[in-house]
Parts: C-alpha cells; sequence; structure tokens
C-alpha cells in the first residue's frame, strides 16, 4: 500500500501537562481584547454566541432551529454592516464546548498516549486519525472527525472508546480488501479477524459507558456525538437498519435541544454536529424513512425562512453546501408527504421468499419511490419545490465554473463543487419522478444523467490520482451524499444502455459510503438491466419492458439480498408483472 500524505491541518491529541508536551512547559495563553458587538439577538446573547444580526431574524438562531427573540434595540449596529444587508448563511467559527484549557487541542500529530490508554488503544486511535480520516481533505465533515471527535477523546471515555473500535473497524475491513474494488472480503484472515474481535470488545465497552453517560445526565451535545459515532460502527458491519434506527433518534435529542425552553441557556451543540445530522436526515430518506407525513410536513416547514432568504448568487462554496441542506431536506420531506397519496404501495405485493430475520422495504419509504397516481396538489407542490432547486442552481453556476476553471490545483474545491453539482441533478430528476406514471417519460432527463455520469467519472479521476483513495474503504465514513446514491437514480431510471454501464464502471472503482455499498448497488441494478434488456430492440428499452424496483428483503451483515421489482404490463390481464431474485455482492 502506498504511503499516505497528512492530512491537511489535522487536529490531534496533546495534553497540556509537561509530561505530555515532552517536558516543555505549557506556554502562557494571553487573552487579546476584541471589540464585540452588543447588538445581538436576545436568544445569541443569552446562548453565549456571536449572533449575525440579521433582521427580522438572526440566521444562526434560524439555523438551529430556536426562535429567535429580536433585539432590544431597534437600530442596527453600524459595525458590523455585512451582516445585516443580506439574510445569508455564513461559514461560522466553531464553537468549542467548555473544557479544561490545558487539554485543548494543537496541530501537532498523534504522538502522545492518553492517560490511562494502552499501546495498542494509541496505535488505533492513530490508525484511526492518520487512515481512517486521511482521505477527508474534501469532504465537508473533516472537522467532525477530525477536530471535535479527536478532541472528545481527551473528556470522556466512551468516545475514546469507540474511536479506538472504529479505528480497528478500519483496520480489518482494509486488511481483508484490495485495491481492486471488486476484491470479495474474506474474513478467515487472521490480522483482519485479531483487528475485528478487537474493535467488537472495544465497541462493547463503549456502548456501556454510553449508557452510564446518558443516564447520568451528560447532556444532548454528548448523546449526539455517541449516536454519530455508533451510526459510523453499525453501518460499516452491515447493520444499515440499526444505524438508520440511531440516527433518527439522534434527530429527535437535536429536535428536542431545538425546542429547548427559552427559559434560561440552552445547550451548546457545535454546527458540525447540526449538519451531520441534516447529512443523516437526508440519507435516511434514501434507504428507509417510516416517519408519518405529519412529522415530515413538520420538518419540512422548520426551514421555509432559510429557503426564503437564499440569495441570488452565492459568495462562497460554504454557503452554497448550507443552503443546498436546506434544499435538499426541504425536498425529501416534501416527497415524503406525496408518499400515501401517489398509492405508490399498489406497485407492490408480499414477497413470495421468506427470510427469517430479515428486513423489509419497499416503496414508499425512501425517495426513489415511483408514483402509481398523481393529482393536482402532487403538481402543485412539485412545481414549488422545482422552483426552490432551479434557484439553487441558478445561484450555484457561477461559482461552480469559477472552481472547475481553476483545475485541480484545489483539489478539495474541485471536488467539492463537482459533488453538490451531482447531487442538485440528482434531487432535480428524483423530485420530478413524484408527477411520473410512465417510465418512458425517464428519458427527458437523459442530459441529466449524462452530466451526473461525466462529472462522476472526473471525480473518480481525481481520486485515482490521489494516494489518500487507495482502497475500497477510504472515506467510508463520510456522511454525506456521494456518487453512490446518484448512480443509483441513473442506474434505475436511465435505460441507456451504454450509459448505464458507465455508472457500473465508477461503482466498480469507487469505495462505501456511509451505509451504501457501490457492490450491493451494481448488484440490483445488474439484476434489473437483465430483466428490462430481454425486450429491448435496437438499443431502446419500450415501456412494457421497463421494471420499477419496489422491494428488498435484506438479514443485515448478509451479502445477499431479495429484489422485487414490477412492470407496469405483461401481467395477468394486461396488469402488472412482477418479479423476485437473489442477488449476491
Amino acid at each position: 500500500m502506498r504511503t499516505r500524505p497528512n492530512p491537511p491541518s489535522p487536529q490531534s491529541y496533546s495534553g497540556g501537562s509537561k509530561d505530555m508536551l515532552g517536558g516543555q512547559a505549557k506556554p502562557t495563553r494571553q487573552r487579546t481584547s476584541s471589540n464585540r458587538s452588543r447588538a445581538g439577538c436576545s436568544t445569541c446573547k443569552r446562548r453565549r454566541v456571536k449572533c449575525d444580526e440579521g433582521r427580522p431574524h438572526c440566521l444562526r438562531c434560524l439555523r438551529a432551529d430556536l426562535a429567535c427573540e429580536g433585539y432590544p434595540d431597534a437600530s442596527i449596529s453600524t459595525s458590523t454592516p455585512r451582516a445585516t444587508t443580506r439574510n445569508r448563511i455564513n461559514p461560522k467559527p466553531l464553537i468549542l464546548p467548555k473544557t479544561n484549557r490545558d487539554l485543548l487541542l494543537d496541530t501537532a500529530r498523534p504522538t502522545a498516549t492518553l492517560p490511562g490508554e494502552t499501546e495498542v488503544e494509541n496505535r488505533y486511535l492513530r490508525y484511526f486519525h492518520e487512515q481512517t480520516m486521511g482521505g477527508f481533505q474534501s469532504a465537508f465533515d473533516w472537522t467532525l472527525w477530525n477536530r471535535l471527535v479527536l478532541q472528545g477523546c481527551h473528556h470522556e471515555s466512551f468516545v475514546r472508546d469507540a474511536v479506538v473500535a472504529i479505528g480497528a473497524l478500519h483496520k480489518s475491513l482494509c486488511t481483508i480488501s484490495s485495491v481492486a474494488p471488486e476484491a470479495r472480503p474474506d474474513p478467515e484472515k487472521p490480522m483482519a479477524e485479531l483487528h475485528r474481535e478487537y474493535a467488537y470488545r472495544t465497541y462493547g465497552r463503549a456502548l456501556r459507558k454510553m449508557q452510564l453517560a446518558i443516564n447520568a445526565g451528560a447532556g444532548p451535545r454528548l448523546a449526539l456525538v455517541a449516536c454519530l459515532l455508533v451510526v459510523c460502527f453499525e453501518s460499516h458491519m452491515g447493520n444499515r437498519y440499526k444505524a438508520v434506527a440511531h440516527a433518527q433518534y439522534g434527530l429527535q435529542i437535536l429536535q428536542q435541544w431545538n425546542g429547548h425552553s427559552t427559559s434560561g441557556e440552552p445547550p451548546k451543540v457545535e454546527d458540525e454536529i447540526i449538519d451531520a445530522f441534516r447529512n443523516l436526515d437526508i440519507q435516511i430518506a434514501t434507504i428507509n424513512d417510516r416517519r408519518t407525513p405529519e412529522v415530515h410536513q413538520r420538518l419540512l416547514e422548520t426551514h421555509t425562512a432559510l429557503a426564503r432568504s437564499m440569495p441570488s448568487c452565492f459568495e462562497t462554496l460554504d454557503e452554497a453546501r448550507r443552503y443546498w441542506h436546506i434544499v435538499m431536506l426541504r425536498s425529501c420531506h416534501f416527497l415524503a408527504t406525496t408518499w400515501a397519496r401517489t398509492q405508490s404501495h399498489l406497485l407492490t405485493r408480499e414477497f413470495q421468499t421468506k427470510i427469517p430475520g430479515s428486513v423489509t422495504t419497499t416503496v414508499g419509504e425512501n425517495i426513489h419511490t415511483s408514483s402509481f397516481t398523481v393529482d393536482d396538489v402532487i403538481r402543485a407542490g412539485h412545481r414549488r419545490f422545482r422552483e426552490e432547486m432551479d434557484h439553487w442552481l441558478t445561484a450555484f453556476e457561477p461559482i461552480l465554473h469559477r472552481i472547475r476553471r481553476v483545475g485541480r490545483n484545489t483539489l478539495r474545491e474541485h471536488v467539492a463543487a463537482t459533488m453538490l453539482q451531482i447531487q442538485a441533478l440528482t434531487a432535480k430528476v428524483n423530485l420530478a419522478g413524484v408527477i411520473i406514471t410512465q417510465e418512458i417519460l425517464w428519458d427527458q432527463f437523459l442530459p441529466e444523467f449524462k452530466d451526473i455520469v461525466r462529472f462522476a467519472e472526473d471525480i473518480v479521476a481525481v481520486r485515482l490520482s490521489n494516494s489518500a483513495f487507495d482502497h475500497y474503504w477510504a472515506g467510508s465514513f463520510n456522511l454525506d451524499l456521494g456518487l453512490v446514491v446518484p448512480l443509483f437514480l441513473v442506474l434505475l431510471r436511465c435505460r441507456d444502455p451504454v450509459l448505464r454501464r458507465r455508472a457500473i464502471g465508477i461503482l466498480k472503482s469507487w469505495h462505501q459510503e456511509c451505509w451504501w455499498d457501490p457492490l450491493l448497488i451494481t448488484a440490483i441494478a445488474q439484476f434489473i438491466m437483465a430483466i428490462e434488456e430481454k425486450g429491448m430492440v435496437d438499443g431502446f428499452i419500450p415501456e412494457p419492458s421497463r421494471a420499477i424496483l419496489t422491494g428488498k428483503r435484506h438479514k443485515p451483515t448478509d451479502r445477499a439480498l431479495i429484489i422485487q421489482c414490477v412492470q407496469r404490463t405483461g401481467g395477468p390481464g394486461g396488469g402488472l408483472k412482477w418479479t423476485e431474485g437473489l442477488v449476491r455482492w
């Protein structure tokens, strides 16, 4: 395996004592004076966080889903004119928890051993820092893992144990995998088994400590961090449905924190943690979302004010990303409110094959749902959110062109901007699916499908030229939507045989993303393509031959599942025709 470069400016472990600093005395810190704005809203003042002074409500409160209580003085401060000229979601400084200053992080590599830590634990901690998160230079949640989580290792033993477990699990996954993406994991390899067994033991200890900390009233911040760690571990063990359940539990905690009583100071939760759960909210909608329509409608309305504040042109990539989270969240929640109304359940039937201990997901539980019927209410809703998405795409176009013209000298910006464009095109096509009841209508999005595949190939080229991404599991703990979900859309909805096979080629060279396995998606796509291409004529698949994925039945951790698909014609009396089959990956 090639030597990995160190990630840019990594945060790491160093204590403040003389021993942990290698015998050097801790430098004296002096407080520097600064001109602080006194015109912030009452909510931000009580929370002791910087207010952007947006009117009539500040963006900081809106982003955190808190009620902005307004300003005690009706005049707008002249000391911060940029913050008040336009409501924007600007990059926020990191809000660190109140901790012992002797344990603050620096930018040195993690060479020290934490108190009570064994040498084995330290090796896995360093592996987590240097390898597990070493390929995240282009990821937006780099700070979450490389600073906040690593800092938590100093203060909470369950965080340290969970990070050690994830490092050991990742080491096991990398040991049993090779550079070739189609290499199948071999659990019999002795070293991989040793790493895995250590990961299990340490993870069990972390879970016990998490429960004790939560029972002792650790507060919402630590509970959210615990959920993130559990989601990462379980998703990489193949327990994606358990990971989804913990992600939903974390979202409930976050919503309770957002609704915290205004009498008294709400507990602090960093913006990076909030963003992570917004990502997970989107991820849940892509796989197995069983929240009620009422819940989705309430969550949809939460971010209305932010969506209305979207500028006509974004100034920074981070601003574009923050607004994109809002647009994508609203689109996902809107789609979820339509599933019952479009009667998508009529496209399914009971599975004919039983698998003890399996989990079944069907249309009407994720954003890849197909509609059986559409009415004017659905069409009006689609127009509303399509306009919101078009607004974002127009505002993002100048910054996308600027970044891609520069070339790949700025790797992080190039990859991140291209990823955002891929996800936006994917969301645009997915949103249109709510008003489509004939599969041939997907052909109108062939230009978008081509762009998704072209941009994805560009990112893969960057990956293959970067030694930080030299194996199947590189970057797999990233919570952002990546390439697998967009390419899954192409494989499901695009019937161009050449474009589909290009998408499969990308997936075979790509890595695991959160709970999305590219090898699984490839296997599902090949099953559906085999059914559809039986009726292909001169490279064209006619409407009667086109199949819709309607359900999956899977026993967690098994690398096999039953899938069900339906063709709208060809069954008894010319009605629906279902097909089931076993796929392995």
